[in-house]
């Protein structure tokens, strides 16, 4: 309920300055009826997140989705008011007159443009390729490893973009697939409704499927969820570790909000001199910490790279290492921002992507 409540502060404060703004810009929108809609969609922000999933999805979709944009765009429209608020003070210093109503109006212009455009680059994923060389291999191993995070399905991601996905990971003839969590978003009753994991039994990879949990996948049922993935041949390794062959170790970690320690970590690293070792953990913390103990290559998501500029500017300054690949020692760390989005479906930082690596021996 706290979490409703300061949710409902914010909208309503943004809300509120971004009406007060335009409206100066735009006499239209002091009429009545436009007053009227722009509650309504200041209110379906909160409503669309109490709607009871008992609802028609179609709906419940919908509301997603607007809600979504409603908050691309009040917090892009903040970021509009203090370009504002810079530019009229310098030029009033240089003795210039700043034209109101031809700056905001060029503003929501440029933001309405630049939110679809954002949109437009949430759903066309790229593949980024990762080479990796370990003398921990025989010179003949050759391993296409496909990783992919963040994939968020729920209200607005489906049956149909999980489809996607699927048909783009077996377009790389991977090897072994790593998912690095996330893989819900909010509620499992959306993921129920639409049959959204489905699709994930048809990826084809010699070596297996195997994942870790994201934050989100603890938000609703997740041993249900943890049964659903492996009904769909997606095993989920929580604090466990498995043999994915006689040279590949694959580790999988709790979400690093669900246990920070450090402990399970280590005492999945007692065999890792005889393996090639990965560590699949959702949330870029922990890689000083899995250098330590000897694993070859850390695999994580959750940063989304900010998803929206100018975010990334806090997500490089809040992690090591936000994204790509970085070596901390003998450890591989690589980091994806995502594939699929959180909260409003507008990607203005990286797009979103899938990872292949191909690692090889030396």
């Amino acid at each position: 309920m706290s979490v409703i409540l300061f949710i409902s502060l914010i909208d309503f404060i943004l809300s509120s300055l971004a009406w007060v703004y335009y409206s100066h810009a735009f006499s239209f929108l002091r009429s009545t009826p436009f007053i009227i809609l722009y509650i309504l969609l200041m209110l379906n922000t909160v409503g669309s997140r109490m709607l009871p999933a008992s609802l028609p999805l179609p709906l419940l979709k919908f509301s997603a989705w607007l809600s979504g944009y409603w908050i691309a765009f009040l917090y892009y429209s903040l970021l509009l008011m203090v370009l504002h608020g810079i530019v009229y003070s310098v030029l009033r210093i240089l003795s210039f007159k700043l034209p109101f109503t031809q700056f905001a109006a060029a503003g929501a212009v440029f933001l309405v443009i630049f939110i679809a455009w954002g949109s437009w680059r949430a759903f066309s994923p790229v593949v980024r390729t990762e080479n990796v060389v370990s003398a921990k291999l025989p010179p003949e191993a050759r391993y296409k490893i496909v990783l992919v995070s963040d994939i968020h399905l729920g209200r607005e991601l489906g049956y149909e973009y999980s489809k996607g996905l699927v048909q783009r990971i077996n377009a790389q003839q991977p090897d072994l697939v790593l998912i690095a969590g996330d893989i819900m978003d909010e509620r499992l009753r959306y993921i129920i409704d639409e049959n959204s994991l489905a699709p994930l039994k048809e990826l084809r990879a010699p070596l297996g499927v195997y994942g870790a949990f994201g934050n989100h996948d603890y938000l609703d049922r997740p041993n249900e969820l943890r049964a659903l993935l492996a009904a769909n041949n997606v095993r989920i390794l929580a604090d466990e570790s498995t043999l994915a062959d006689g040279n590949l170790k694959i580790t999988g970690l709790h979400d690093y909000r669900v246990s920070a320690s450090t402990v399970p970590l280590q005492n999945l690293s007692s065999n890792n001199d005889s393996y090639y070792s990965i560590l699949i953990d959702h949330q870029p913390r922990r890689m000083d910490a899995a250098a330590a103990a000897g694993y070859d290559m850390y695999l994580a998501g959750h940063t989304h790279t900010g998803q929206m500029f100018p975010n990334r500017l806090v997500t490089q300054r809040m992690y090591k290492l936000d994204y790509g690949l970085e070596q901390f020692g003998d450890l591989t760390a690589i980091v994806s921002n995502g594939y699929g989005f959180w909260g409003p479906p507008v990607r203005t930082e990286l797009k979103p992507e899938i990872v292949v690596i191909n690692l090889q021996g030396k």
